[in-house]
């Protein structure tokens, strides 16, 4: 999978282009303790650990933005 390009983005720019109905997939890289510790989490996100990401990059849909977050 090759990376485009790879920026920070903050909260409310997510908000707003998910609002406007860009095609972003929004990925939780957090461990599972991790998700006991903070179980908040981004309504509509998919949570694959970042254990996984590696094995499961085939899974993930091509031509959609992904940001991933973790805490």
């Amino acid at each position: 999978m090759a990376i485009k390009r790879v920026t920070r983005l903050a909260a409310e720019e997510l908000r707003l282009r998910r609002s406007r109905g860009e095609a972003i997939l929004t990925l939780d890289v957090r461990s599972p303790d991790a998700r006991v510790v903070h179980p908040y989490e981004i309504p509509g996100s998919r949570w694959l650990p970042l254990s996984e990401v590696v094995e499961q990059t085939d899974a993930l849909p091509r031509g959609n933005a992904i940001v991933v977050y973790c805490t």
